[in-house]
């Protein structure tokens, strides 16, 4: 059912205005409170169904209203006192004709509402608010079935549809108002006109012409018969009905003729059953209801009443017989019991709904808790420092099992364990990618999560792994990125019997898994920063930045040896020769995989403790803690030789002296490179201790 469009116009108004008042629920003049004119049994009715939309929607506050042009009137309400108010000051009003439910989590978010009286505090501050039409037959907007709190809140998809079957509901019960009200006026209307037929009929002799013209202007079917039961006339609306009287027609043909039946409407009558026959042989019937179907119209549901016409001595001179349309009474009727036999199921429907809302309340507190801790957990898993450690023991906490682990690929063919909880200390676990059993092996290939109740008997089982693990039952999460990327697989293992997996249990291991994932990017993602922070990106080689701390370091460790080899250290500054050459001859790409070259080839010479720095453009820097100056001399000359690709460098050689800072040692180390570069460059230059250059030539 949709609401009436006609525009924004005062004649559409005034047909709603009119429509709300039809049902005779609120009194016309403005300032009346709403109940003057209520009928008891329907306010208790409507209190009902309000109380049943609380239970559904579990709000604060529900109301039923009816909105004319000028109140807000509520016939029902729960949890707010029950009073008119001015449409201006309605929440309700600024959106009902629309015929469209609204149903808003937060009206302090919504710009249509948020500075409205009874969101903003001047009248109150709703926050959740959910309003469904009340649209009658004709699709005009009534007023609404309203849900509000002072919390936000949003409603499911069925407690929206189950205020939508009350909104109806509600609707129905004003129709069964309204339509008990228009049966009654049409008995009393039935009855009027009836009468003014039973007084016509009286004075038929005296006044004949009076007679006609009245027959010819009521909507009352008369039918005249002679003594004989002979039809003789009709009026008008006889006429439309059955046709010009056919004359000399006996009577036991008329109800073939004209199509009548019982009030079934499947029963033919015979002679004796005809209303006219059982007026000329009873002298008078009332109300004997028939169907008349007559060719080329649908069935016609009439009451009869008649009587025999007397003359002045006595004799019966025919029969007078008036027909009553009540099709629309009885269809009425049926659709009033119709809506009954509705309300009745809808009420039945609601106690199961209220059953199914209790049963589903306790599961949702259920599943509160459970979130709860899920949140719990995520939080842990979020600030720890061994993030997969946290993920394996939330999985482990979340699912009440005795053991948990994560496996990842080991980028070596191998599917690894990097975090356990639950195990033997020392305890790995290991499966080659190309197995073709394995649990977790499964649950990565399918990139889906898999439940085992008897994981002895599973033929994808691993046997080495469920005697490592003691596997009863078990379930195996794929740990997938937002691109679906496999990052690994959570098992989870009971080491006794568990058949089924609840729904939430699975709902909250798919979440760990997600977010598990994004932990794991996180952390990966933080260690590439801090290799890239740490070094060159063309070589791959410590940068400045983190050569300024190893320096540091390496000083600091030596002022502490004191004296004696410990204590020893030598800087080392390389200078590739000719480098802007090369790369004028040979392109920058060329210079580049020269840069990369060398310095894999002079890593080669060093101990896992020196450090290979790039300086900056063809420049190196080399840390050689525990080296005496003859040694560093050797390792520079074993470098220099190193150099590919036919070119050559020269070197620069400092040893640290108590009291010195890494700078000053650069300093001695860089004058020793200027003096082999003026030299003839290809040369290890070393500088002594009294500040002299000792020069070494490649040999």
């Amino acid at each position: 059912m949709f609401a009436q469009v006609e525009g924004n116009t005062d004649r559409a108004e005034a047909r709603r205005v009119a429509a709300v008042h039809r049902y005779g629920l609120l009194d016309p003049t403005p300032g009346m409170r709403p109940e003057a004119t209520s009928d008891g049994h329907v306010d208790e009715q409507i209190d009902a169904l309000a109380r049943v939309a609380a239970v559904v929607t579990r709000a604060a506050t529900v109301t039923v209203n009816l909105i004319d042009a000028h109140r807000h009137c509520p016939l029902s309400a729960i949890g707010v006192p029950r009073r008119p108010i001015a449409r201006s000051e309605s929440l309700c009003a600024t959106h009902f004709t629309s015929g469209e439910a609204l149903h808003v989590p937060d009206l302090s978010l919504d710009p249509r509402y948020a500075d409205h009286p009874w969101v903003d505090g001047r009248l109150g501050a709703v926050r959740s608010y959910t309003s469904i039409p009340l649209l009658g037959p004709d699709g005009y907007a009534l007023g609404t079935l309203c849900a509000a709190d002072e919390e936000p809140r949003r409603l499911r998809a069925e407690q929206l549809a189950a205020l939508q079957d009350l909104a109806g509901a509600v609707v129905a019960l004003f129709e069964r108002r309204r339509q008990a009200t228009t049966n009654a006026q049409l008995v009393a209307e039935a009855e009027e006109q009836r009468d003014l037929v039973e007084l016509l009929m009286a004075e038929a002799e005296h006044r004949a012409e009076l007679n006609t013209a009245v027959l010819a202007s009521v909507d009352v079917g008369i039918v005249v018969t002679d003594p004989d039961g002979r039809l003789v006339s009709f009026n008008d609306t006889a006429r439309d009905w059955l046709g010009a009287p056919r004359t000399g027609l006996p009577p036991a043909a008329h109800a073939s003729t004209y199509g009548l039946f019982s009030a079934d409407g499947t029963t033919p009558l015979d002679g004796e059953d005809l209303p006219l026959q059982r007026v000329l042989s009873e002298g008078v019937v009332h109300d004997v209801e028939m169907v008349l179907r007559a060719a080329g119209r649908g069935d016609v549901s009439i009451t009869c009443s008649g009587r025999t016409v007397v003359g002045a001595g006595g004799e019966v001179l025919g029969a007078v017989l008036a027909l009553h349309d009540v099709t629309a009474a009885r269809q009425r009727q049926a659709q009033l019991q119709a809506a009954h036999t509705r309300l009745e199921q809808a009420h039945v429907q609601l106690e199961e709904t209220h059953a199914q809302l209790a049963q589903r309340s306790e599961e949702l507190s259920a599943h509160t808790r459970q979130v709860e801790a899920l949140a719990g957990v995520m939080r842990t898993v979020v600030c720890s420092a061994d993030p997969h450690q946290a993920i394996a023991e939330a999985a482990r906490e979340i699912t009440d099992a005795e053991a948990a682990y994560l496996m990842q690929p080991d980028g070596q063919g191998h599917l690894t364990s990097t975090a356990m909880t639950g195990f033997a200390a020392g305890t790995q676990l290991s499966l080659p990618m190309s197995s073709p059993t394995g649990l977790p092996l499964h649950a990565l290939r399918t990139r889906r999560q898999v439940f085992v109740a008897d994981v002895a008997h599973h033929p994808e089982a691993d046997p080495v792994m469920i005697a490592a693990s003691d596997t009863v039952s078990g379930v195996w999460q794929p740990v997938l990125n937002s691109s679906g990327e496999a990052l690994g697989v959570l098992g989870i293992i009971w080491r006794r019997r568990v058949d089924e997996l609840p729904a939430t249990v699975t709902a909250m291991l798919q979440t760990l898994a997600r977010e598990a994932a994004h932990t794991i990017e996180r952390a990966d993602l933080l260690v590439q920063l801090a290799q890239a922070a740490q070094h060159d990106a063309l070589t791959g080689l410590t940068n400045r930045r983190r050569w300024d701390e190893v320096a540091q370091h390496e000083i600091s460790h030596a002022t502490r040896a004191g004296a004696g080899p410990a204590a020893d250290l030598t800087f080392a500054l390389i200078d590739l020769d000719h480098f802007k050459t090369y790369n004028d001859t040979h392109g920058h790409l060329a210079g580049d995989e020269l840069l990369r070259s060398f310095a894999l080839a002079a890593a080669t010479h060093l101990r896992e403790v020196d450090t290979l720095a790039r300086w900056g453009g063809e420049e190196f820097v080399v840390a050689l803690p525990g080296c005496s100056a003859t040694d560093a001399v050797t390792v520079a000359d074993r470098i220099r030789a190193s150099v590919p690709h036919g070119q050559s460098a020269t070197i620069g050689l400092a040893q640290w002296r108590p009291g010195e800072d890494a700078a000053d040692v650069l300093d001695r180390a860089d004058g020793a490179l200027y003096k082999g570069k003026n030299d003839g460059r290809d040369r290890t230059v070393l500088a002594d201790e009294g500040g002299r250059l000792v020069p070494r030539p490649f040999l």
